[in-house]
């Protein structure tokens, strides 16, 4: 009777193992089948047996599957802060591109790994596949080798109040656009802190910067002149070619779907 038990609850883990959504749940009770299935050859009077089930199935096996999955298992997500795109919500994120993002963690059976970075480490950390992907404050150029998934269109324009010199953020497409003389900054808070204290006559922005800027009465009787169009975008590693098609199909889909215009509408 015992035996028949621990024979059925061993076959009702495995099936809950491979119907588990994250790789990482499965692992865990693909762990536990196996000392299941120790106890069923103890009872079976083959100890030899489930001490070999339990060392290797359990021990070793599992120890390996997390190794597997140490690295497919995660999306290592480069994220650069940039409000109502994708921005830190107390320890989680939030806003329009963490939607998407999520969804595709989901599609993939893949867990989010969000590491916040400055514009200007992007590059690199996709280059070098410590990251899988990028996004938030990001407009690439078409210089950008990365794989890429446009979301949203915008554009570049120069807002001037003065005669001082304009500032961009380093490392942007905006900054392709500065004027000669001008400065550039590590991150949006410090460009926006300068114009606050008059250190700048004007800056390269994106249309969500100068929308911004003006829910904070900054800029209003500036002069805006557009530089170019654009597109905020999601950028991939070199060797993640396969996930940027997915995020663009489940992209799609929402269009398809009617979604896509409810989460534009939600968050901007």
């Amino acid at each position: 009777m015992t035996t028949v038990a621990l024979s059925l609850l061993a076959f009702g883990l495995a099936v809950l193992a491979l119907t588990r959504r994250r790789l990482l749940w499965g692992i865990a009770v693909l762990g536990v089948q196996s000392l299941v299935l120790a106890a069923v050859y103890f009872s079976l009077a083959a100890p030899d047996v489930a001490l070999t089930e339990a060392a290797i199935g359990f021990g070793l096996v599992t120890f390996v599957y997390l190794l597997a999955i140490r690295r497919t298992g995660r999306i290592i997500v480069a994220a650069v802060a940039c409000p109502p795109l994708l921005y830190p919500e107390g320890e989680r994120a939030a806003g329009l591109v963490w939607e998407l993002l999520r969804l595709l963690g989901a599609h993939t059976h893949r867990e989010l790994d969000i590491r916040w970075v400055e514009r200007d480490e992007v590059a690199g950390l996709l280059a070098s596949s410590e990251a899988d992907l990028a996004a938030g404050d990001l407009v690439p150029s078409s210089a950008e080798p990365f794989p890429r998934v446009d979301i949203l269109p915008t554009r570049i324009v120069l807002v001037r109040r003065d005669s001082g010199p304009v500032g961009a953020i380093r490392g942007s497409r905006e900054a392709e656009h500065l004027p000669r003389g001008g400065r550039l900054f590590p991150r949006r808070e410090a460009l926006l802190a300068a114009l606050e204290r008059g250190e700048l006559g004007g800056a390269v922005v994106n249309l969500l910067e100068l929308r911004g800027l003006y829910l904070r009465g900054k800029l209003r009787e500036a002069e805006v002149e557009p530089l170019g169009d654009a597109a905020f975008a999601v950028l991939f590693a070199p060797d993640e070619v396969e996930l940027a098609r997915t995020l663009e199909e489940i992209v799609g889909e929402l269009r398809r779907r009617g979604e896509w215009d409810e989460l534009v509408r939600r968050y901007l």
